[in-house]
């Protein structure tokens, strides 16, 4: 006798055990990407007029002529074929057989906790490619079907350099010229983009270099816990990372002694691109959950799914080295 569980992790009974759940929070993806500029992506891939990037204005064009086609710049990205996450729990077939005797309740509680271990794999995986899509570059470990591992690739682009002297750490530095080194940074930025509302993401040297600073500027750098107001630019501290499992050792998201400034109403997105799963329904959601019965050894695994691509516009992106 088969014991199945796929009444519990069907699309109904998925969203009511995550509406139950606590919502996760992870830094880059709840500051950069927010639930706005996350969209459920109907295809498997996508294409350049899939990631709404931003384009200059465009001329007038005159009357019965032709329409003005909006084409990639050269060099642009023309797909991206996202890889999945697929985190899964087995259960031998003892223990399902333990299991199936529990009421409905006990079951309930008990998958909705298997539910929350797949969900945090998978957030905190997709927190990983958003990390890595501020830098320009996905760079990503990927499992083959061999077992080996390789590198997933994505390259957005390179975003520019600003220099900033004096450094912000040193002796002589005063307010004025780390508001000035902000203005050069923000002025950089509007170069290419329209975006306004600005953030500026530090780590914890940073975040030092200026509290000293606050020391004799109290009224003018303001310091709380998670950020710093220097006048009225924000800095946020950010220490976010990941692992690697090529380098086994963690990556962080901001690099030492450096600013990341983005404008993250320009143009940023979160894909959720469609499943290869007939249980999902091939759908572009966020994150399912599928029962897969196995014969050897007998048992049933609970598989994780999801295919998610960050989407950052570079020309909104700002790096510049404020630290000596």
């Amino acid at each position: 006798m088969k014991i199945s569980f796929k009444n519990f992790f069907t699309k109904v009974a998925l969203f009511e055990a995550l509406s139950r759940l606590p919502a996760l929070k992870t830094p880059i993806m709840d500051l950069i990407f927010p639930e706005p500029v996350r969209k459920n992506h109907p295809f498997d891939k996508l294409t350049w007029a899939d990631l709404g990037l931003p384009t200059k204005n465009i001329p007038l064009v005159t009357r019965g002529s032709v329409s003005y086609a909006l084409t990639p710049a050269e060099g642009s990205i023309k797909l991206i074929d996202p890889a999945n996450f697929t985190p899964s729990i087995f259960l031998s077939a003892a223990d399902c057989n333990r299991v199936n005797s529990l009421e409905t309740g006990g079951k309930q509680v008990l998958f909705d906790n298997y539910i929350d271990t797949l969900r945090k794999s998978v957030r905190k995986s997709t927190e990983a490619l958003a990390v890595q899509a501020i830098t320009g570059k996905i760079s990503y470990d990927l499992r083959t079907a061999d077992g080996g591992l390789d590198l997933y690739e994505v390259n957005f682009g390179t975003p520019k350099t600003v220099s900033v002297t004096p450094k912000w750490n040193a002796t002589n530095t005063t307010f004025g010229d780390i508001i000035a080194g902000c203005g050069e940074i923000v002025d950089c930025l509007q170069e290419t983009s329209d975006g306004t509302d600005i953030v500026h993401l530090i780590k914890m040297d940073v975040y030092k270099a200026l509290a000293n600073k606050a020391a004799t500027n109290k009224d003018l750098i303001k310091v709380f816990e998670d950020h710093i107001l220097v006048g009225t630019s924000k800095f946020y501290l950010c220490n976010a990372r990941y692992w690697s499992y090529k380098d086994k050792g963690y990556k962080a998201a901001i690099p030492d002694k450096c600013v990341l400034t983005l404008a993250r109403d320009d143009a940023f997105s979160l894909f959720y691109c469609a499943l290869d799963s007939f249980d999902a329904n091939f759908s572009g959601v966020p994150f399912f959950v599928r029962e897969h019965q196995t014969d050897d050894p007998e048992g049933v695994k609970f598989i994780g799914q999801s295919r998610p691509m960050p989407v950052p516009n570079v020309s909104a992106i700002r790096k510049a080295q404020v630290l000596t």
